[in-house]
């Protein structure tokens, strides 16, 4: 994805500039987005550690396409002072542009799966895992999230792996007595596929959806990621929530080389399930303190949308994927497959860039902007399948300007909501930036 380069090509064109860290270092560097032939790329050079040219996108026609949907700006409601800069002052601080949508809470640092591209998974860093928060400790977080961004903001339950908090149907009931409607799951399934009440638990407590770790069709698949034979049980995961009647939305974490060739496969059996499958998200690999992969050249958004389009047997096209307003346009992009007279169209194909802008909901999280959208156009339609390819950034890949519009965020243990790719920001090195 990224490698140490001398200059950017003598016949590239300047598509912008802003600013990213060095990937060693972590210091705030200027930074050149550029076209070198059809592609994109961001150049940059640290004073200390030289520069660095990192891909970003496959077509810059595309690029350009995706990067002029925007929409308004709604700022953060209480935001705390802007004294250092990006990446700084999170907090979120008064320089960021958008209110958070979604909220992730970490409930424990242990996991029940060893994930050979997962750091956090060797033993002796799980032995040492800490406790997460106690009950005392969540009502606190729960309410400086209400108070700083209000009940129609999405929770996100995360880890680690959740499902390790016994407690974790009584940490859902929690938040929805403090006030919050939507209280999702992120979770790897295991525990889901091997307790049959276990959904019926969670579903029993207000748990609005799962957000399930879904990497391919295949078993190979998930001996390379996941250390395991896992489909089989992703499969009864599955079967479990639908007999309990929770939504999942399928989460395929996209690595080039391992299974980037199975996400039309994906695509169709979310399908094939939208009774229970409300969403699939695609999302191509980034390199965090929690997650080891191949620096060479990755997988961004722009790829994603044109190699899933050319695996869906014409269902989709890039350019039915269109950025979420409520963030960044570069940071994610979406359809919403309905219906209509027996045939399955994304939603992009049946409403214009007006009508989008005219009816888009800046409350809405990524997964619902389109199918908020949908039911306020086309009330009384069948539930179809939200598609959504996520663009997560690392040390290589970050752009300060999209930070400041992120509107998935995590809340940290002193009580800050700071943009999930700030929060997972590391160096080469796995280390975290320090705090000035």
């Amino acid at each position: 994805m990224s490698e140490p380069a001398s200059k950017p090509a003598a016949n590239c064109n300047l598509i912008r500039s802003t600013s990213s860290v060095c990937p060693v270092c972590l210091e705030v560097i200027p930074a050149r987005i550029i076209t070198e032939g059809r592609e994109v790329y961001m150049f940059k050079e640290c004073p200390e550690h030289g520069p660095y040219k990192t891909y970003v996108w496959p077509d810059s026609d595309h690029y350009r396409w995706a990067s002029s949907f925007r929409m308004p700006l709604v700022r953060p409601e209480h935001p705390i002072a802007s004294l250092g800069g990006c990446p700084d002052d999170c907090g979120l601080c008064s320089a960021h542009q958008r209110r958070p949508t979604l909220v992730e809470i970490e409930l424990t640092e242990k996991c029940n799966l060893r994930c050979p591209v997962c750091f956090m998974s060797a033993e002796e860093i799980q032995a040492k895992a800490a406790p997460g928060p106690d009950l005392d400790a969540l009502a606190s977080i729960y309410r400086s999230i209400l108070d700083r961004t209000g009940p129609d903001t999405a929770i996100q339950l995360t880890g680690g792996e959740p499902t390790m908090r016994a407690d974790l149907p009584e940490i859902v009931k929690l938040g929805c007595r403090i006030g919050f409607s939507a209280i999702e799951v992120n979770t790897n399934g295991v525990v889901l596929a091997r307790r049959p009440d276990y959904a019926k638990k969670l579903a029993l407590a207000g748990v609005s959806g799962v957000y399930m770790q879904f990497d391919g069709m295949t078993k190979q698949v998930y001996r390379t990621i996941r250390g395991a034979d896992l489909l089989e049980t992703k499969l009864r995961a599955v079967q479990n929530c639908r007999a309990a009647g929770i939504q999942m939305v399928l989460a395929m974490t996209v690595i080039s080389g391992v299974n980037e060739l199975e996400m039309g496969d994906v695509l169709r059996f979310a399908l094939d399930n939208r009774d229970v499958v409300a969403g699939v998200a695609f999302q191509p690999a980034f390199g965090s303190g929690r997650f080891d992969i191949s620096p060479d050249r990755r997988l961004t958004m722009g790829d994603v949308a044109f190699m899933l389009a050319g695996q869906s047997n014409g269902l989709l096209e890039p350019y039915d994927l269109w950025p979420l307003g409520c963030s960044h346009p570069l940071c994610s992009s979406a359809t919403y497959i309905i219906e209509d007279q027996g045939t399955l169209v994304p939603l992009t194909r049946r409403i214009t860039p007006d009508d989008y802008h005219r009816e888009f909901d800046p409350s809405s999280p990524q997964g619902s902007v389109f199918p908020d959208l949908a039911e306020r156009l086309f009330p009384g339609s069948q539930s179809g399948l939200s598609v959504v390819v996520m663009n997560y950034m690392d040390a290589f890949s970050m752009d300060l300007e999209r930070l400041k519009e992120c509107s998935m965020t995590v809340s940290r243990a002193d009580g800050c909501i700071v943009p999930f790719c700030s929060y997972q920001l590391t160096s080469l090195d796995g280390k975290k930036r320090k705090t000035r």
